[in-house]
């Protein structure tokens, strides 16, 4: 998964626990600002776009049967 805020940081983990740890990292180091000024915005924001854009990486992840139909 990309980073949401610029796409230059690539990670992959296995559950979303696993990648909110690894985007904290650098978050930390590369946008600090944005976790410095969460005052600036509504509280769970950053976490509803992560989990929305981890999920959408998630589901581009999963195998596809014939025609490109998801397999349970």
């Amino acid at each position: 998964m990309a980073c949401i805020d610029c796409d230059e940081f690539v990670a992959e983990a296995d559950s979303w626990q696993a990648m909110l740890v690894e985007m904290m990292k650098h978050y930390f180091e590369a946008h600090h600002d944005i976790i410095a000024g969460h005052r600036d915005h509504p509280k769970g924001a950053w976490m509803e776009r992560f989990m929305a854009a981890y999920r959408e990486a998630e589901a581009a992840d999963e195998p596809s049967g014939p025609a490109g139909q998801r397999m349970a």
